[in-house]
């Protein structure tokens, strides 16, 4: 039998034999980027810096600069704009250090909010090992303080401030009745 896999021609010695493309499917993406950890394979081809941080589909790209007077071109990069920032996560209630372009900011801001744009973007379209460990992160959030009568997405610190705000309001409602001292 003739067998062709990764570009090259070969000849099975035995029928049992299997073809070599097929061991490739066998193997798990760890083991044939040779053991490196948490590398998700989104696909395509990413950037390292991009499974790092949130960069809402940017990529580093690459071209020629040309030059006006002969059109000699030199090959270059072009590096998202990113930044490291601290974005505020209201279900776990503490500020994010991460990585971001400005595009993800805008994208963040128009979703309204880092838990909203994680939540409801999806995984392919993240593109970020840290963004899928920070979504995990606020569902895991999300679904351990869900019990009866549990707001999703109220922080406790929401939450003691309108335990005090009904506290204030009762206390001066009472305060305006007649014959009521206070």
């Amino acid at each position: 039998q003739v067998f062709v896999g990764h570009g090259a021609l070969f000849t099975a010695r035995r029928s049992s034999r299997r073809p070599r493309d097929t061991v490739r499917d066998a193997m798990s993406v760890s083991q044939i980027r040779g053991g490196m950890g948490n590398i998700t394979n989104f696909g395509r081809i990413v950037a390292k810096r991009v499974k790092d941080g949130l960069y809402a589909g940017r990529n580093v790209k690459y071209g020629n600069n040309v030059s006006e007077d002969g059109g000699n071109k030199t090959r270059r990069t072009w590096k998202p704009n990113s930044h490291r920032k601290r974005l505020y996560s209201e279900v776990l209630d503490r500020l994010v250090s991460v990585n971001v372009t400005a595009h993800a900011l805008r994208c963040i801001d128009k979703a309204g909010g880092l838990d909203a744009y994680l939540l409801n973007t999806r995984p392919k379209d993240l593109l970020s090992n840290k963004a899928m460990d920070l979504r995990r992160e606020i569902v895991a959030a999300i679904t351990q303080g869900a019990g009866p009568g549990h707001v999703v997405g109220v922080t406790p610190r929401r939450e003691k401030r309108a335990a005090a705000l009904a506290a204030a309001e009762a206390g001066a409602g009472q305060a305006g009745k007649v014959g009521v001292r206070s």
